[in-house]
């Protein structure tokens, strides 16, 4: 039977922090660019379709910070809030000409204004980061902004 020991008095080691920030950069710009083109390739497969204007209009963007490297995915389409977020009830008036023109049913219908019952908010962008965070093993926390 052979027993080795080992006997350590003091290990010295310096770290050299500027290098250390580089690689740690280089790994997380790679890291978030991953997984922000992840998100926005899920959230660009679970938008809601009419016209195909909404899906046309997703953008994504990774930013270095001094700590930290960002990414996010944008919908930049005028209508893209109300969507994901939904619309309260409220009227629509004409702007432009002095009345609406629509067609129902065969009629057409002229008014000045309509009352739009709201719509409920279909969240694709947050479900998109939700499923690309899980499936890669990270939580998840739903958080509010106001």
């Amino acid at each position: 039977m052979s027993t080795i020991r080992v006997y350590t008095k003091r290990v010295k080691g310096t770290v050299d922090r500027d290098g250390a920030r580089t690689s740690a950069r280089q790994v997380g710009r790679k890291e978030a660019t991953s997984i922000t083109r992840k998100i926005m390739n899920q959230a660009t497969i679970d938008c809601p379709v009419d016209t195909g204007n909404l899906r046309s209009h997703h953008r994504m963007a990774v930013r270095e910070l001094k700590t930290m490297v960002k990414g996010e995915v944008v919908n930049d389409a005028k209508y893209a809030a109300a969507v994901h977020d939904g619309s309260p009830p409220h009227t629509i008036r004409a702007r432009r000409k002095q009345a609406l023109r629509f067609t129902v049913g065969g009629e057409t219908i002229i008014v000045r204004s309509v009352r739009h019952p709201g719509a409920k908010g279909r969240p694709w962008l947050r479900d998109a980061a939700e499923k690309v965070a899980t499936s890669n093993g990270w939580r998840f926390k739903r958080t509010t902004t106001s």
